[in-house]
């Protein structure tokens, strides 16, 4: 760096750090013209309009870092993780797998571009990451962690398991991978942690950090002995503990199910390019049974399965130019009354293109997009809709009883559960009766009990030839019922959904 580059860029630092970000901003600019300076100038660029909120120009700054094609390792590093934060996930794995990357001998870049491709649900290049972080020397109790994660996602369980007892060996405290591995199988009364999780659950107290996630773990395991009982508090006290630490306005999400219950249909100028894959939104509350019907359509040959992608939400918030979460709020709701409508269409399916295998039919199973779906039938005119429903005690409290790490904040508390849920059962109703052919529910009781007939009945509405293979067995049907047995403790939750408590049928 020439003496005169370096000097610029101290005097940038020292006014963004002091707060001074017009001032900071210019001198940014200025340094972006700079060949060498470009990369870390459109970087800072990018935070800083980030921290705005001014999702357009930090998604911009981010793309011109990434422009460069600097081979540095500790850089693209950076890029990655700017990219990763704007939305750009196909980039952002990219640059995540550069040789330069791959091939570096600083193991922290492999673990943070590890963990960044692990939360972009892509196991198998956190996998590759993960594993040359440990091998240059970084054994800790968060790399074996990563590792696990990855290798469960891949299907290896039992490599799993053993990546996740080694962290605990290198850390006991690191209660991830204590809950991972409680939920990573049904333990029996031969085989569990229980009285280790016992002894964790003593030692940490409620002050340690992540004291709800050894609260969780102990919950899991007696509740899969059958020890409901002694089940109850340690749910009981995960709640208590994790909601604590939730920044969640129950009015600002009745505020956004009120608005979003007001659209209309509305009209939509997308027109589907030749090769445009069509795509299939696999809507409802989580843990209602979208990843099993998700596995039977990816087993066809005209669908690619493409999991929970956030592309949608992230494309919407770039039009209205809001950062913010990867679920819709109120204010990115109605910041999108004015918008481009086809232009998201066709950005959403730029930004998923990677995910569909040069296959005509794509899945997006991202449960939160039920409140997307008059933005998405707008912006899409061709996609469908697949609403996967369950019982509604079985469904919430799946959902009470799961650690969402920061995503669904309404999951810590039984009243807000049912606020949510009635919320969302009746924004459901309002989009069957504005999209009464683009949506088809699919019960996850029927699913389980009659997985043929039910694969019959969504190859129909999506007009796809049958074939034999998205169907191999009936699975079981995991959770039917087991609230059943936190009835008394869980009577909160049953009032407050009033008539919503009540199905006569998954």
């Amino acid at each position: 760096m020439e003496p005169q580059s370096l000097q610029a860029w101290q005097t940038a630092e020292r006014l963004l750090n002091a707060q001074q970000t017009a001032q900071a901003r210019e001198a940014y600019a200025a340094l972006a013209e700079d060949p060498e300076m470009a990369p870390m100038a459109h970087l800072r660029l990018s935070l800083i309009n980030g921290r705005e909120g001014r999702l357009r120009d930090a998604t911009h700054h981010a793309l011109k870092a990434w422009e460069a094609r600097q081979s540095d390792a500790d850089l693209l590093d950076m890029i990655a993780k700017r990219l990763y934060a704007v939305g750009e996930m196909e980039l952002a794995a990219s640059v995540a797998t550069y040789d330069s990357v791959l091939t570096a001998g600083t193991p922290t870049i492999h673990a943070d571009l590890g963990k960044l491709m692990s939360f972009a649900y892509l196991p198998k290049q956190a996998l590759q990451l993960a594993q040359r972080a440990l091998e240059l020397g970084m054994e800790t109790a968060p790399i074996h962690h990563l590792i696990g994660t990855s290798l469960q996602q891949t299907g290896d369980l039992d490599g799993a398991e053993g990546e996740f007892e080694a962290a605990l060996a290198a850390h006991p405290d690191y209660a991830h991978a204590a809950w991972a591995l409680a939920t990573l199988r049904n333990w029996t009364h031969a085989n569990n942690h229980v009285e280790r999780l016992r002894a964790d659950v003593a030692r940490v107290g409620e002050a340690h950090a992540e004291s709800a996630l050894f609260h969780y773990a102990l919950f899991k395991e007696l509740d899969d002995l059958g020890e409901y009982a002694q089940a109850w508090p340690m749910l009981e006290t995960a709640l208590r503990l994790r909601r604590a630490t939730m920044r969640y306005d129950n009015a600002d999400t009745q505020a956004l199910f009120a608005y979003l219950g007001t659209l209309d249909a509305g009209t939509s100028t997308f027109e589907p390019r030749e090769g445009d894959p069509t795509p299939i939104f696999i809507v409802g509350m989580p843990r209602s049974g979208q990843t099993l019907l998700e596995q039977s359509l990816g087993a066809h040959s005209q669908v690619a399965a493409g999991g929970e992608l956030r592309e949608f939400t992230q494309q919407l918030r770039w039009m209205v130019d809001r950062q913010g979460p990867p679920q819709p709020d109120v204010w990115l709701a109605k910041g999108a009354a004015n918008i481009d409508f086809a232009e998201l269409g066709r950005r959403y399916l730029d930004h998923v293109r990677w995910h569909t295998q040069d296959k005509p039919y794509f899945t997006d199973a991202l449960p939160v997009n039920a409140l997307n779906v008059g933005f998405i039938a707008r912006a899409l005119p061709h996609a469908k809709f697949l609403h996967v429903t369950r019982d509604p005690m079985d469904t919430c409290f799946s959902s009470l009883k799961e650690h969402f790490p920061g995503f669904y904040g309404h999951t810590y508390d039984q009243g807000e559960m049912a606020e949510y849920y009635k919320g969302y059962r009746q924004l459901m109703a309002h989009w069957r009766r504005l999209y009464p052919d683009r949506i088809h529910d699919v019960r996850y009781g029927e699913l389980t009990i009659d997985p043929r007939r039910v694969a019959e009945d969504v190859l129909e509405f999506l007009s796809l030839p049958w074939e034999d293979g998205v169907v191999q067995e009936a699975p079981r049907a995991k959770g039917k019922g087991a609230w059943r047995n936190y009835e008394g403790q869980l009577a909160p939750l049953k009032k407050a959904l009033g008539s919503y408590g009540y199905s006569a049928r998954d």
